[in-house]
């Protein structure tokens, strides 16, 4: 398997655990019945839906913002390239002299 695949499915495992850990410390209260009571559960689908809707909104962000820091990155890479082959024509010139 690829390593950004396994990569990306530790990363959902680890959100997808911190989301129910956090909403079932929120939402479920007692333990006195085996059964999940009707307020709990929409509790809890209260809260894994805002923070799925969270996540969403987040990772549109992402997506927007992200190409711009990519050609960003590519522009200040390629101005340290040229400012380094300036250097180094401006070097062997002064070694040819």
């Amino acid at each position: 398997m690829d390593a950004l695949v396994i990569r990306n499915m530790k990363d959902f495992q680890l959100l997808f655990n911190q989301m129910s850990e956090m909403c079932f410390k929120t939402c479920v209260s007692t333990f006195m019945s085996r059964d999940v009571s009707t307020e709990e559960l929409q509790c809890v689908e209260n809260c894994s839906g805002k923070h799925i809707h969270a996540n969403h909104k987040i990772m549109e962000v992402f997506m927007e913002v992200q190409p711009v820091i990519a050609r960003r990155s590519m522009e200040e890479y390629q101005k340290q390239i040229k400012a380094l082959e300036e250097t180094q024509e401006e070097q062997n010139k002064e070694n040819t002299r």
